[in-house]
């Protein structure tokens, strides 16, 4: 049973009220009055002020137990030493060849796609080879083993630097082993020798010719003495003086025809050697003519031909296949390294920059991804640079301690795009050190 409430007397109520009379205090007070005040109010009504600040105090007291950080906010961005890398298209066309599949290895210098171009792009390849394998003779300097090259007459914008290079070959074909150029000294080289047998032959004439002469200046002075002694006729002796002279002619007619020699020889040394700086001219010609083919393939295959650009992971940027519509510009593949290593670079404003110090802790929100849901990247300051950035901002570096997954172990896919809000945690505190920042600055003071 419930106990009955003590309820005070009227005689002490009304000594309560300064009254003298009952009349007096039915008069002023109600009887549902003086109900409520001969009752006794319940304890929380009599406490209730001691349990308010007992409650305040705690409450206060909990202040020292709940953490609440002093945090710094700057935006962010994801960024990597080894990021995956972008395939983005550099002309506009259809898909004309395919050879990318999703999640497959490939090497750096892989073929991934071909676009559409004013060339076939088969004979644009076959030419590209050929060159190549060119390229690689020349460095050898086998000349003698460079390749008949294929007639190609789809090469679009290439046909031109295919014509350069069919008229260099065609120059080329001269100083191979049955070529103009071997043919041409193998003439000379026989003219030569012919000139050299006339010489030997003009030489052993003139040494015939001396002794001749030898004869008839001997015979001369003989008959000079028997001129002077009268034994003959002074013609006789004219006659002999005249064999003697023309003896000598013969010997000055052949010294010319063996000077003629010689100079037919030298002319026929020059043809020689103007061979050999044409032959030098033309392999010149072509090694120009191979590089700049060489360039302009560089140039079409950088505008139409997809090339892995590092070894890694393959990864398509959008659904497309062969024949399919590529825009300039659009990204086509993601080529993802075997280890990528990410980190943040957080743009700091002069604002509570000199909170910041090395080793403290980051917590990054993304905005592709909702904190609430997938929870934030952790991180630690590792580099504060000494000048700014850009303007009066400083471009601070931050190691993901994690990497892309957060703290609520969910991963999270890299893409150039990805920006967050960076909260840098610059002092642990607790909600009471917060609360009494502004009272400990008046003491301060």
């Amino acid at each position: 049973m419930p106990q009955q409430e003590e309820s005070y007397s009227l005689d002490a109520m009304l000594e309560a009220a300064n009254i003298e009379r009952l009349d007096e205090a039915d008069r002023i007070y109600s009887h549902e009055v003086r109900e409520i005040i001969s009752s006794k109010p319940v304890w929380i009504v009599r406490n209730g002020i001691a349990m308010f600040f007992i409650i305040i105090g705690l409450l206060f007291a909990l202040t020292f137990f709940i953490q609440y950080p002093d945090i710094v906010k700057a935006p962010v961005k994801i960024v990597g030493d080894n990021l995956p890398k972008q395939i983005i298209s550099k002309s506009e066309g259809r898909i004309v060849y395919l050879n990318a599949l999703e999640n497959k290895k490939v090497i750096a210098g892989d073929v991934l796609a071909i676009l559409q171009s004013n060339a076939d792009y088969k004979q644009v390849l076959l030419f590209k080879k050929w060159i190549d394998q060119t390229e690689l003779d020349l460095k050898g300097n086998n000349w003698n083993t460079i390749s008949q090259l294929e007639t190609l007459n789809q090469l679009g914008d290439l046909q031109k630097n295919y014509q350069d290079i069919a008229q260099q070959i065609y120059q080329l074909s001269w100083a191979k082993t049955k070529g103009y150029f071997n043919q041409k000294r193998d003439a000379i080289a026989q003219d030569i020798r012919l000139i050299n047998l006339s010489k030997e032959n003009a030489n052993n004439q003139k040494q015939l010719i001396l002794q001749d002469l030898a004869m008839q200046e001997g015979l001369l002075a003989i008959n000079e003495k028997l001129a002077n002694e009268k034994v003959i006729a002074p013609l006789d002796l004219i006659k002999d003086k005249s064999t003697v002279i023309a003896k000598k002619q013969q010997l000055v007619q052949v010294d010319a025809a063996d000077i003629n020699q010689s100079t037919n020889i030298v002319a026929k040394q020059k043809e020689l050697l103007e061979i050999d700086k044409l032959n030098a001219d033309i392999q010149q010609n072509f090694i120009a003519a191979l590089f700049n083919t060489k360039s302009a393939l560089a140039e079409w295959a950088n505008r139409y031909i997809l090339v892995a650009s590092e070894t890694g992971t393959l990864q398509f940027a959008s659904y497309f296949q062969e024949n399919s519509w590529i825009k300039t510009g659009q990204e086509l593949f993601y080529i993802i390294p075997k280890q990528p290593t990410y980190f943040a670079e957080l743009i700091a404003s002069q604002q509570n920059f000199g909170k910041l110090k090395q080793g403290q802790k980051v917590n990054i929100a993304l905005n592709s991804y909702q904190r609430n849901e997938f929870g934030v990247l952790q991180g630690t300051i590792i580099n504060i640079p000494q000048v700014p950035y850009k303007d009066t901002s400083f471009l601070i570096k931050v190691k993901l301690t994690k990497g892309l997954q957060t703290n609520y172990q969910k991963p999270i896919h890299f893409s150039n795009s990805l920006t967050g809000t960076a909260d840098v945690i610059t002092a642990e505190a607790s909600l009471a050190d917060r609360l009494l920042y502004q009272w400990r600055g008046l003491f301060a003071r």
